[in-house]
């Protein structure tokens, strides 16, 4: 048997199927019904919404704007002797080579950080690991040079002294400007967080 809607043939069998889908759908499909707000007795899982923590958005903690503040001391530290004109002699070979130290130094004391501050970490680490290569070369240089931080010309530890001054140079410069990059990078989690 067919019935007729807007000019095509339909079966009843699939006016029946359809009216059966629709009162399904909107809960007359018999038995007992239960109201809306009651019709689940197992909990719902919903996803959290995102309350500010040390690991996510939200307002700097006073923990993490402190690890910042030490990272910035200790760069200002580091970099305070970038200015100065200094007789190397034995004695400030090993007291840079102490100072460039400053940095793993400080990293062991503040710890990692925050979640968020991994790439300040990340940074301050391979800038640490930078000064670290540049207190073994002065160091070395140390080793080689007399008291007035002086070598006999043309001697083998002339050569080294100068490779090593030269290491530590390149340290120096590399590091303090990867020290620079993890400040610039906190300041850019600063601003985003507030």
């Amino acid at each position: 048997m067919y019935q007729r809607k807007l000019g095509r043939p339909v079966r009843a069998s699939t006016v029946a199927a359809v009216v059966l889908a629709l009162l399904l759908a909107a809960g007359c499909g018999g038995g007992t019904a239960k109201p809306a707000a009651a019709a689940s007795t197992h909990p719902t899982t919903r996803t959290p919404t995102p309350t500010p923590t040390k690991t996510g958005r939200g307002p700097m903690t006073a923990a993490e704007l402190a690890w910042l503040g030490s990272v910035n001391r200790m760069a200002a530290k580091i970099g305070a002797i970038a200015g100065q004109n200094v007789q190397l002699t034995r004695t400030k070979m090993l007291s840079l080579s102490n100072l460039f130290g400053e940095c793993r130094r400080v990293q062991r004391r503040i710890g990692p950080g925050t979640a968020r501050l991994r790439p300040v970490l990340t940074l301050v680490n391979k800038a640490c690991a930078t000064f670290d290569s540049g207190a073994k070369c002065l160091a070395t240089a140390a080793q080689v040079s007399n008291a007035d931080g002086e070598v006999v010309a043309g001697s083998p530890e002339e050569q080294t002294q100068k490779q090593s001054i030269d290491c530590s140079t390149a340290a120096f410069t590399d590091g303090t400007k990867t020290l620079s990059e993890a400040q610039t990078k906190g300041e850019e989690i600063q601003l985003a967080a507030s």
